[in-house]
């Protein structure tokens, strides 16, 4: 008996994780394995009847629908204490009060008690702090997608925020673009393998000798300009650095331990999946009259346009151009550093304090090219 061939997913160096081809297979045959450098890729087992569906539902696979350019603009939210506590100008706030409002659901990535970032569902106010701020690691959907599709079914209104990558895995899942569904995404320079994270999780415990309980990857601190990145223990104590400072935020802004597909970022660009585009705003205009923390905010549909209407945010129009040219995950997908192979090799030999130590250092090791690694230290989460 000839074994039927399996189908034929999108290729590993390509493949950005999304899941759209597991939650989607009608036999429960593709299952999200990671890999040795902790990321999650699709596995097909005995069970598919190659029925192609995975493949119909793949983003990769699919030749994207061309948009008309969006709006920009520049947004913050008129509570202070909301933009204190998030990333930017408090925009995802104001969108998910808005859904619940409405009687909806707000799906993002949050922050669980082992230090994992995993998508969740909420449906209440006060829990919209455990989706608020910058998480760069990828996160774990686990359900999300078929949790999103009960909920519409059920007609209600659902806010679904998170990469590009997998705002395009829902809408290739559902098959479809439903009324009663809102997307943002955000200007994204790459997702951190959750392995790595992990890594740094074990090894900070280990060091404190206490569990860590809470991260926050882009924290504000009154009257500094820089953000940090703060761990707090069991016991009360904590880590405590400005972001560049530390080895987690370099490994970010060098781009060394991203998922392989965001080297190839399909959509490093304008052409935004989904209804609106949120993203970090670096230099703002001289002739803006909002001096803290603001938000850009690309306009991609009509309903993304007809919610924005809707929203109490403070707004000023922005060119474009002028928008690309501030973000650059906008212009194009990060380049990979030239040794980010060899870092995960030596990660799978060595401990792990000492690859952090060689990779991560503020002086070059042998083998970089010190001065470029210099030129990166100075432009360490600018332009990004």
């Amino acid at each position: 008996m000839t074994e039927t061939a399996k189908p034929q997913l999108a290729p590993r160096d390509l493949c950005t994780g999304c899941g759209a081809c597991s939650s989607g297979c009608p036999k429960g045959a593709i299952h999200m394995v990671r890999d040795r450098e902790g990321f999650l890729y699709p596995q097909i087992s005995d069970g598919c009847v190659s029925c192609g569906h995975c493949a119909h539902v793949c983003p990769v696979l699919k030749q994207r629908e061309v948009r008309s350019q969006p709006a920009a603009f520049i947004v913050w939210n008129e509570n202070e204490t909301v933009r204190v506590q998030s990333t930017a100008g408090g925009v995802f706030t104001a969108l998910a009060e808005f859904a619940l409002e409405s009687g909806g659901v707000v799906f993002g990535a949050a922050v669980d008690e082992k230090l994992q970032v995993r998508h969740i569902a909420v449906k209440n106010k006060e829990d919209i702090r455990m989706l608020r701020g910058a998480k760069p690691i990828q996160s774990e959907l686990g359900e999300a997608y078929q949790q999103v599709q009960m909920y519409l079914e059920q007609g209600r209104f659902v806010l679904f925020s998170g990469t590009p990558c997998q705002v395009d895995g829902l809408y290739r899942f559902l098959g479809e673009h439903p009324e009663n569904l809102l997307t943002c995404d955000f200007a994204c320079g790459g997702v951190v393998s959750p392995g790595v994270w992990g890594r740094f999780v074990e090894s900070m415990n280990y060091v404190k000798r206490h569990r860590a309980v809470e991260v926050r990857f882009c924290e504000k601190m009154k009257g500094e300009k820089d953000r940090r990145f703060r761990v707090r223990f069991e016991g009360g104590g904590t880590f405590d650095a400005p972001l560049g400072k530390s080895q987690m935020g370099r490994g970010i802004a060098r781009r060394l331990f991203l998922r392989p597909a965001c080297y190839h970022c399909a959509y490093a660009n304008t052409n935004r999946p989904a209804d609106l585009t949120m993203g970090a705003l670096w230099d703002l205009p001289k002739e803006s009259c909002q001096k803290g923390s603001v938000s850009l905010l690309l306009i991609n549909t009509v309903k993304g346009a007809h919610i924005f209407d809707r929203l109490p945010l403070k707004r000023e129009g922005w060119a474009l151009e002028e928008a690309v040219a501030d973000n650059a995950a906008l212009r194009g997908a990060a380049v990979q550093p030239p040794d980010r192979q060899k870092f995960f090799e030596e990660l799978e030999r060595l401990p792990f304090r000492k690859v952090c130590d060689r990779f991560l250092s503020l002086r070059p090791y042998q083998g970089q090219q010190g001065d470029k690694w210099a030129a990166l230290k100075e432009k360490l989460w600018k332009k990004r």
